[in-house]
C-alpha cells in the first residue's frame, strides 16, 4: 500500500531547478582567463624542453654513429696495412 501524496512538478520548477543546477555546473568548471593563459605558457615550455631534448638527443646519437663509423674506418685501415 503506497501513499503517493506527491504533486507533479510544474514546468516552472523544472526551468528553476534547471537553472541553478546549470549556474552550480558551470560555477564549478570556471577557468579564470588568466590561469588558463599560464597554463597554455607552461605547455609551451614543456613542449618546446621536450622538443630540446629530443634534438640534442638525435644529435648525441648522431655523433656516436659518425664517431664508431671514423673508428671502424681507423681500425679497418691499420689491420689492413699490416
Amino acid at each position: 500500500m503506497t501513499d503517493d501524496r506527491r504533486q507533479p512538478i510544474s514546468e516552472q520548477d523544472i526551468e528553476r531547478i534547471a537553472a541553478a543546477v546549470a549556474e552550480k555546473a558551470s560555477a564549478a568548471f570556471h577557468i579564470s582567463e588568466e590561469k588558463h593563459y599560464n597554463d597554455h605558457q607552461k605547455l609551451d615550455r614543456i613542449l618546446e624542453a621536450y622538443e630540446n631534448a629530443q634534438s640534442i638527443f638525435w644529435k648525441g646519437f648522431l655523433s656516436l654513429v659518425i664517431v664508431g663509423a671514423i673508428l671502424l674506418s681507423g681500425i679497418g685501415l691499420v689491420k689492413g696495412a699490416k
